[in-house]
């Protein structure tokens, strides 16, 4: 099923019967190179990655809710693993994005369907949905990773500029209403200083980690570091790096689950000119 603007709609819905919401102060200005370096420089080790402010009144949420409609109670497990504030910096066009999904139980196949959505909204008359990509449902639960691919029929990320992201499990999705469970946030991609670029060029992704964690690029760190697990999963190094990147946003709950890895059925969407 690929959703379409009513859906948005729908999702947003989906989340206003949760709790909590992820934090929405006001927006000031999208992060630059200088601004990275000045929150740097106000932090110590170990990072803070909340440091950054969201787009005001914008729905955010990382953790799954009370379910409603038809959707299961297991469902309410889904996390977005993102800082506490919903917002991960990225120098990349084709981030990764890492969501553990619980073990879901008492449904079938043709009853629950997992999806991912990328949105530009930055102009409110002209919302764009430029990416989606159905997840198939895990039978044992795990860390879902997706990464936008490198296609030319999706535009690229604007620097200095929100996108909004949201994962859904949608229940019953034949149906007329279908009942919807959203984590949501945002991504903004920045343009890296001629220092930075010059600084990651000769580092392969191992020693780049470092680099992301001090710079506070989220979807560069967590997704080089998922990668770089799924190909050596019992490298002690990584696994600790692992640990301790999810501790520092108090999401340790989710660090022993497995890394899945499938074939996933993608769709690009680009709305027209």
């Amino acid at each position: 099923m690929i959703l379409r603007k009513s859906s948005l709609a729908l999702i947003s819905l989906s989340m206003a019967f949760s709790v909590g919401f992820g934090g929405s102060a006001g927006l000031t200005q999208p992060a630059t190179p200088d601004s990275v370096s000045r929150a740097i420089a106000q932090n110590e080790l170990p990072t803070d990655w909340n440091v950054f402010e969201t787009p005001e009144g914008a729905p955010g949420r990382r953790i799954g809710g009370g379910t409603r409609g038809t959707c299961p109670k297991s469902a309410s497990g889904m996390i977005a693993l993102v800082p506490e504030n919903n917002l991960g910096l990225t120098l990349s066009n084709t981030p990764t994005f890492l969501f553990y999904v619980p073990k879901i139980d008492g449904t079938s196949p043709e009853q629950i369907e997992m999806e991912f959505l990328l949105v530009d909204e930055s102009d409110p008359e002209n919302v764009q949905e430029i990416y989606q990509q159905r997840v198939p449902v895990p039978t044992a639960g795990g860390t879902v990773a997706l990464t936008l691919p490198d296609d030319e029929n999706l535009p690229p990320l604007q620097v200095n500029q929100f996108y909004s992201w949201y994962f859904s499990l949608i229940c019953n999705p034949k149906a007329t209403d279908p009942s919807v469970l959203s984590l949501g946030g945002w991504i903004e991609r920045i343009e890296p200083s001629p220092t930075l670029t010059q600084e990651l060029e000769p580092l392969t992704s191992r020693d780049r980690l470092a680099v992301y964690e001090r710079e506070l690029l989220w979807f560069d760190a967590i997704g080089t570091l998922a990668q770089l697990l799924q190909e050596n999963p019992n490298d002690p190094f990584l696994r600790q790096k692992w640990d301790a990147l999810l501790e520092a946003v108090n999401l340790a709950e989710v660090a022993q689950a497995p890394l899945l890895n499938w074939e996933q059925e993608q769709t690009s969407i680009r709305d027209p000119q």
